[in-house]
């Protein structure tokens, strides 16, 4: 019998839970609301911590910046109340087994280098797209970091600087596949503002008022894709979040960044376009990219 791990991926609605192999199977998942108070928070972790204790080490997913050495935290987003806190010294000091704790891009990063589409890639990244944009940068074989934890901070890339606005100048701000889904329901009347399934029937019959709003988020994600290989020129993309199961997606994505190319000739001349495909994983990515992290520290220790 392999030995399994306690794999947590801490979101800002939901905290999921899985017991997981050394091979990646999945065994058993479970899920809780996310507390948005500290001691709940911290209550919740190790309540789902004594329910497996049979797990011979954890590894955790979490939003923010990381030091993945560490484990070190400084929350962001809906879980900004936690403020910066030393993660994985407290679950260790709890549990009394090792601990892995990553930023969830990168945690999503690792799984597809481990088991999905950027496995053997030595050049690669992930763009998650959701309700902001995150990301993950594979570079020579290694998930890239920076010396300060920042790296694949897509959502912080400046996309239009002659904005007045400087929050709506922002990839994070201007590219999220929520809002995109929200503007296409308003402009087909639909009933629920948050039916991605409805909106994308109205995408995929070319519907002209869908069509042209996500039409213009393919466009931003291209050029999100065009400006990062302007930088380090990568071999593959994959697309991430619940909207990459639609095949238009990436479809329209390559469409555009062609687009782009044939009407700048630098943009032709000098940007490769790299292969860009769907991510293998979907919300299973962070709880196996956290194992990937724990086992890969592991080896170096």
């Amino acid at each position: 019998m392999q030995r399994q791990y306690l794999s947590i991926d801490v979101g800002g609605t939901a905290i999921k839970s899985a017991v997981i192999d050394h091979s990646g199977n999945i065994i058993v998942k479970k899920r809780v609301d996310t507390p948005h108070q500290k001691g709940p928070f911290l209550h919740a972790l190790t309540t789902i911590i004594d329910r497996q204790p049979i797990a011979a080490a954890l590894c955790v997913s979490v939003p923010g910046i990381v030091n993945p050495v560490t484990g070190e935290v400084r929350f962001t987003g809906a879980l900004g109340f936690m403020g910066e806190f030393a993660l994985a010294d407290y679950l260790r000091r709890y549990a009394g087994r090792p601990v892995y704790v990553g930023n969830d891009a990168n945690c999503a990063t690792l799984a597809e280098m481990w088991l999905g589409n950027l496995t053997g890639v030595a050049n690669g990244a992930v763009i998650t797209l959701g309700t902001s944009v995150g990301g993950g940068m594979v570079i020579n074989g290694q998930l890239l970091h920076g010396p300060h934890f920042r790296a694949g901070e897509l959502s912080a890339i400046i996309n239009n600087a002659d904005f007045a606005d400087p929050h709506t100048a922002t990839v994070g701000a201007s590219t999220s596949a929520v809002r995109m889904i929200m503007a296409v329901a308003q402009a087909c009347y639909l009933p629920d503002p948050k039916d991605g399934r409805r909106a994308f029937l109205e995408i995929n019959r070319h519907n002209p008022a869908a069509w042209k709003i996500f039409s213009d988020f393919c466009r931003k994600v291209a050029v999100l894709i065009v400006n990062i290989q302007a930088v380090v020129d990568l071999d593959r993309v994959l697309l991430g979040g619940g909207i990459s199961a639609q095949p238009v997606l990436i479809t329209e994505v390559k469409r555009q960044f062609r687009q782009l190319q044939a009407q700048d000739r630098r943009l032709h001349d000098d940007i490769q376009m790299p292969a860009i495909m769907a991510a293998h994983f979907g919300n299973e990515a962070n709880l196996l990219g956290a194992l990937y992290g724990l086992l890969l520290k592991i080896e170096e220790e």
